[in-house]
């Protein structure tokens, strides 16, 4: 049986994300793993996206940022209510924004590297928080700066700094392997 995993992320930093740490872990378990980035669809398209994801019997996880939702199951009932078709355990929310999940993922050689002090949490950071501590040598790229980042992400350490990356990480359970 032919098995295809749909991740649906909201713009480039999550596709980047997905692409450079999800996907390896993945790919034995799924003949095929599509990242699309739902950020410039329209509504109807979002949908229709689901609806034949859905129609072909593939898994797939609906990732979208907590943004100013009060919680959790809060932010999930309305991208249910808002995407039709959705299904809300099928929804992995991001606490607070992407650059949370690259921040957690920098061990402590790492941000020495960076020149930057880390967290012991990440749960909070912001986009804002997180151009903050860019380094100026990636002044104006923060694209390059995210790339770098993920090539010494370390999925353990994101597991200790970031519950919603842990959640992720236990929902993906058995079916992902660490690369």
């Amino acid at each position: 049986m032919y098995r295809r995993m749909h991740v649906l992320v909201e713009g480039r930093g999550d596709r980047e994300f997905f692409n450079a740490v999800i996907e390896p872990m993945l790919e034995g378990q799924y003949d095929h793993v599509q990242i699309w980035e739902y950020a410039g669809a329209t509504l109807e398209r979002r949908k229709h996206y689901v609806k034949s994801i859905r129609a072909m019997e593939a898994d797939y996880l609906f990732v979208a940022d907590i943004n100013t939702a009060p919680c959790v199951a809060e932010k999930k009932r309305r991208l249910v209510e808002r995407h039709k078709g959705v299904d809300a355990s099928r929804t992995i929310i991001v606490v607070r924004e992407i650059e949370s999940w690259y921040a957690a993922g920098m061990d402590d050689q790492a941000c020495r590297e960076f020149g930057i002090a880390g967290f012991a949490r990440t749960d909070d950071v912001t986009k804002e928080q997180f151009r903050e501590m860019m380094p100026k040598r990636f002044e104006g790229s923060i694209v390059d700066f995210m790339a770098e980042i993920l090539r010494g992400f370390c999925v353990d350490v994101a597991r200790t700094k970031n519950r919603s990356f842990c959640y992720l990480m236990e929902r993906l359970g058995t079916r992902a392997k660490e690369v």
